[in-house]
């Protein structure tokens, strides 16, 4: 019955979570930046969420990898390496073996990173608090490592496609994205460096072009190369993917998280 009672309280947290991940959409759309400050504010409202369930629980935030540590700041910023180093692998390989090239966007203006930065870094706290929080370790706690890591990458999978990602978008992108940040919450007992991964792959990968071409540069496909340039980057995906999971696990070791 106690089991039941935690699962329950993991699938309310989550429909709870998006709740309020709509409300706050409802609440900006009509503002000047309508989604940075949805996701301002659906980080406050996901943190609020989180202390509700915890002291239901009757836990405290270092057991569910919240708690202040002295390596935070430290962590997040190995976070933040490791990511950057990961997109700028792919962007060279993804050269090397296609014609793809990458020039700079002639309409990029280096004031929009004062938008599209803190963007990212709010997609990013709000997904971790969301899915590397609450549910991972409440499930850890009953299942084990791997079948709770397994089950926050389904759901995680499942919210991007909900927000229109295509399958395959969902499955290899999202789906390695939440392997890689779910191995590096559980192997470190705290959020800090699946945040800082996560905002720098967010992040680079917008400067690289990779999102609609809005960042710092232009990838520039050439006629006739398109299947070929997919199917290459789909593969460096996963390599570069596979590869920051293997120095995740190499260079940090496991930690408990209360």
């Amino acid at each position: 019955m106690k089991s039941t009672l935690i699962y329950f309280k993991v699938i309310l947290f989550y429909l709870c979570s998006m709740a309020l991940f709509a409300t706050s959409n409802a609440i900006f759309h009509s503002s000047k930046f309508p989604e940075l400050f949805s996701l301002i504010f659906a980080v406050f409202l996901t943190s609020g969420l989180i202390y509700i369930f915890i002291s239901w629980d009757k836990i405290s935030l270092m057991q569910i990898g919240l708690g202040y540590q002295k390596n935070w700041f430290s962590r997040f910023a190995t976070g933040l390496c490791i990511g950057a180093v990961m997109v700028g692998v792919m962007a060279l390989i993804i050269t090397f073996l296609t014609p793809v090239i990458f020039e700079r966007s002639p309409t990029f203006r280096w004031s929009q990173c004062a938008l599209y930065i803190p963007l990212f870094l709010f997609v990013a706290l709000r997904e971790e608090l969301v899915f590397r929080t609450y549910i991972l370790w409440r499930l850890k706690d009953k299942i084990g490592p791997i079948l709770s890591l397994i089950c926050v990458t389904v759901i995680f999978i499942a919210e991007h496609m909900m927000a229109g990602l295509s399958l395959k978008n969902s499955l290899i992108g999202s789906g390695l994205g939440a392997l890689l940040f779910g191995i590096a919450t559980l192997r470190t007992g705290n959020i800090a460096l699946s945040a800082g991964l996560h905002f720098a792959w967010n992040s680079m990968h917008w400067m690289f072009g990779f999102k609609d071409n809005t960042g710092l540069c232009i990838e520039i496909v050439p006629k006739g190369s398109e299947s070929s340039g997919e199917i290459v980057a789909y593969i460096t995906y996963s390599a570069v993917m596979l590869l920051g999971i293997i120095a995740v696990i190499l260079l940090f070791r496991p930690q408990k998280n209360g």
